[in-house]
């Protein structure tokens, strides 16, 4: 019986965790460990209780002793640093071991070297991302340009996967190229690999698939769906739950250790109840489970999180018992996933009152949600602490947690679960009253975003919409589609310049005119901003004349409600399609100036700034360069004391390119040389183009033909990028 006997087993910690319990050590307390990593104190209380869990202990003294007995501070430094080291992957760091598979893997990784598009396909449950994840991550370095995950659960319409890729690449598009065509020029010399997971509900967008693989000869295509993508040279692999064990046959007790799914189960069970101890009898129960969830890994996993309250023998006669009355899920579905629906309704059945409200009030939530988001829009009503709940569900495997970009924890459950959360939360009849609650904060957010967006936190606030854009879609859609309208008319006007400046200009303007088609018997001053967004999204994708309409009927109604703000923001957009007509510079001229006025009246230094930049573009191509450099420079002195560091580079490219106009290439190299380094310091890869591209003119002037020539290749490497080559 000895070898069922568990040894001490201590869950690994992941490298946030091991850096908190660093600090902890050195005596730091929980605020000020908090300012330290520049994460919320409800974070960092969070971390806490994973690690007091995973080495069962309940206190920071326990936690320090213990780590250091099992020795896991002694590398943590090593650890966080190589976690920080670049990488040419999205992957997300897996939260759990992958256990078993080993066929599989080798199978899979075989097809990988003939076929440039494979897709996994299986009911769900069966381990399809986990496994594509693990393929992905063990073939990280047979690509030369990387693997990059584009997760496409939440998104709800075929028309977004060119976004999804776009944004998963960290492309910039701009308005001469459309998505489609920015990833064709920037695939086409890449080798790499794509996983695209959970692709069943788009399969209408398979042909943009198709279209990337044949104008990319290296790029190779990793899928998970339920179902193929019925393209060309498609090379399908079933996706097959893990075999249980054989209860017939009376396997031997190192038999059962060593069947998958019965290590699948020990391992979840034993990240709940470390000290997990098993006799021939217990084992022979979690065989026994095994068998009865038909060896689905999402099954298992669902059942094993119940150890803290059942022993495996006692679990398994309530799994018989209670599977067996349930509704086995629709009809309609495949035995094993209507296995999996009533193995997720048992785990529901389990869940205490208010973790049970909760776990429905989640599905409201689009892909990931904050802890700040969930407190806000789901805590109505509930007198438990929201961590403790939040814990509770995650412990029973029926949500995940994920860090984000910023170091915050972000919650989000797998797609079958999330399915079925949301069949609970239809019939719930608060459901129309919590979309109310998820579409006012994240409305509330954007219009946060909005009033900052163009000052010290821009690259900031571009990063964290869109790590909320799923949420954002979701609010969007549904209150354009006749519920609280005027979310999503707040929600169009909020977004303008995010849309703007990410590149995502396209979607936008899809949004924007749904909301026209609803903003008829709306507030003027929210059909004004409509108005508005319309027409600077349309301006960006070169509709010039449709631009200029809106733009117009956006500073009739502002002048009609008497907005000097609003007019004046309008009138400074119209003013800006003089760029593209010459023959209306005059007239753009005269409109910049009024708006300029206008800002310095009302005190608003971001939008002087904007209208100073357009002002001296104007004065540019109308050839005066004397004003435009008075423009460009007022502009810079006062982005300075706003902290937009964008705009700030693009007045050091400006001048650049006045001096080079006067001959003057020294002063211009200094100049445009400013903007390269504000260019890598906000990461902005457009801005690092026009910069390179402005210091052409300059070399050459300097007599340095051999180094212009350089810097035409990488500004062509890095338009290609860009999808404007």
């Amino acid at each position: 019986m000895d070898e069922l006997q568990t040894q001490t087993w201590i869950e690994p910690l992941n490298p946030r965790e091991v850096e908190i319990l660093s600090l902890i050590s050195e005596g730091l307390s929980n605020r000020e460990i908090s300012q330290k990593l520049l994460l919320s104190l409800e974070t960092i209380k969070w971390y806490n209780k994973q690690i007091y869990s995973k080495l069962g202990v309940s206190s920071r003294t326990q936690a320090v002793n213990t780590a250091r007995k099992n020795g896991l501070l002694k590398s943590s430094s090593a650890s966080v640093i190589e976690e920080a080291l670049p990488s040419k992957s999205n992957l997300p760091a897996q939260l759990t071991s992958f256990i078993g598979r080993t066929s599989e893997l080798a199978e899979i990784k075989m097809l990988l070297r003939s076929s440039r598009l494979v897709t996994l396909t299986g009911a769900g449950g069966t381990g399809k991302t986990r496994l594509a994840m693990q393929v992905a991550s063990e073939l990280s370095g047979a690509y030369r340009d990387g693997v990059w995950l584009i997760e496409l659960a939440s998104t709800s319409d075929p028309d977004l996967v060119v976004n999804a890729l776009t944004q998963a690449l960290k492309l910039t598009p701009i308005r001469e190229a459309s998505l489609v065509e920015v990833l064709e020029r920037f695939l086409k010399g890449k080798h790499l690999l794509l996983l695209m997971d959970n692709f069943e509900h788009l399969l209408m967008a398979a042909p943009l698939v198709g279209r990337l693989l044949a104008a990319a000869p290296q790029v190779t295509v990793l899928v998970t769906s339920r179902e193929i993508l019925h393209l060309y040279g498609e090379q399908e692999y079933t996706v097959q739950p893990l075999k249980p064990p054989d209860m017939l046959s009376k396997e031997s007790l190192g038999q059962l250790l060593a069947n998958e799914a019965v290590n699948l189960f020990l391992q979840r069970a034993r990240a709940i109840q470390p000290r997990l101890e098993l006799d021939e009898r217990q084992l022979r129960a979690v065989a026994q489970i095994c068998v009865r969830l038909d060896g689905l890994p999402l099954a298992i996993e669902l059942a094993a999180s119940q150890v803290k309250i059942y022993r495996p023998s006692v679990l398994a006669k309530r799994l018989e018992d209670n599977l067996g009355s349930l509704p086995i899920g629709p009809r309609d579905l495949p035995e094993r996933q209507r296995t999996l629906h009533a193995t997720i309704e048992w785990s529901e059945h389990l869940l205490q009152p208010e973790e049970r409200v909760l776990f429905v009030r989640l599905a409201v939530f689009k892909g990931a949600a904050t802890l700040e988001a969930i407190e806000r829009v789901c805590s109505q009503g509930l007198t438990k602490n929201m961590i403790d709940l939040l814990t509770a569900l995650v412990d029973k495997n029926l949500l995940m947690v994920r860090e984000g970009w910023d170091g915050e924890v972000r919650f989000m459950m797998l797609e079958t679960i999330h399915e079925y959360a949301r069949e609970l939360l239809s019939a719930e009849v608060y459901a129309d009253e919590l979309n109310k609650l998820h579409a006012a904060y994240y409305t509330g957010l954007a219009e946060e975003a909005g009033k900052e967006f163009r000052g010290t936190r821009q690259v900031y606030w571009s990063k964290y919409l869109r790590s909320e854009q799923d949420n954002l879609r979701g609010a969007l859609a549904w209150s354009l589609g006749g519920q609280e309208i005027e979310y999503g008319l707040r929600l169009v006007i909020a977004l303008n310049e995010y849309w703007y400046y990410n590149g995502l200009a396209a979607e936008g303007m899809r949004w924007t005119n749904i909301a026209l088609t609803q903003a008829a018997g709306a507030p003027l001053i929210l059909q004004a901003g409509v108005f508005c967004t319309a027409g600077n999204l349309t301006y960006s994708l070169n509709y010039l004349k449709e631009g200029k309409e809106f733009l117009q009927r956006s500073l009739e109604l502002y002048r009609e409600l008497g907005d000097e703000q609003g007019a004046a923001v309008s009138s400074i957009m119209l003013s800006i399609t003089g760029v593209d007509m010459p023959e209306e510079i005059p007239q753009s001229i005269r409109l910049a100036q009024e708006s300029l006025v206008a800002f310095r009246r009302l005190g608003n230094k971001a939008d002087t700034a904007r209208a100073l930049n357009i002002l001296g573009e104007l004065y540019r191509v109308g050839g005066d360069y004397e004003a435009a450099a008075g423009c460009y420079e007022a502009c810079l002195e006062l982005v300075k004391e706003t902290g937009e560091l964008q705009r700030e580079g693009i007045q050091y490219c400006n001048l650049g390119l006045v001096a080079t106009h006067h001959g003057q290439y020294q002063q211009a190299k200094s100049l445009i040389r400013q903007a390269i380094i504000i260019s890598q310091e906000i990461d902005n890869i457009y801005l690092l183009s026009t910069s390179i591209a402005s210091m052409v003119g300059a070399t050459t002037g300097l007599g340095q033909p051999k180094k212009a020539a350089r810097l035409l290749g990488a500004d062509e490497a890095i338009a290609e990028s860009l999808g404007i080559k």
